[in-house]
């Protein structure tokens, strides 16, 4: 008798969970709807172009470079555009050229700088050009020069 009772009242269950589907998925439903209408009429109404306009090619790429140096002889090698940031430091050192060359700076959508003053160098790296070479030029002290920059496709 016990078993009798459990099977009914999972029948029951069941048909009382059966019942609503339709009114629980349109409910579900058209909060799905109102809400995808909302987000797109708060992203037009910010300027936003979230349904229209595709983004430009590069928005989300990062370029990645490197500048190199040899101390010994003042040589330079610079790598621009790179897909990571290892090939970027492996193409500065090749086109430096000589054993002593390391890499100095590197950067993602930026600027890496080379300073040189009577005693030091100095490395600067940063969004902007700017930024990047002021950076060096404190850093390798009073008298310095801008002895090389480099900046990549993305930077500011």
């Amino acid at each position: 008798m016990a078993e009798r009772t459990d099977h009914t009242h999972r029948t029951e269950t069941r048909t009382a969970m059966t019942t609503n589907p339709t009114t629980k998925r349109t409910s579900l439903r058209r909060r799905l709807a109102i809400t995808a209408l909302s987000v797109a009429a708060v992203g037009g109404a910010l300027g936003g172009t979230a349904l229209g306009d595709p983004a430009p090619a590069n928005a989300a790429y990062n370029y990645y470079g490197a500048i190199a140096l040899s101390p010994s002889t003042g040589a330079t090698g610079r790598a621009l555009d790179a897909p990571n940031v290892f090939s970027a430091r492996g193409v500065a050192i090749r086109y430096c050229g000589y054993a002593d060359c390391r890499v100095v700076a590197t950067f993602v959508n930026g600027c890496g700088a080379i300073a040189r003053s009577p005693y030091y160098y100095g490395y600067g790296r940063a969004p902007s050009l700017y930024r990047a070479q002021i950076s060096a030029l404190y850093n390798a002290g009073p008298g310095a020069h801008i002895h090389d920059w480099a900046c990549t496709s993305n930077h500011s």
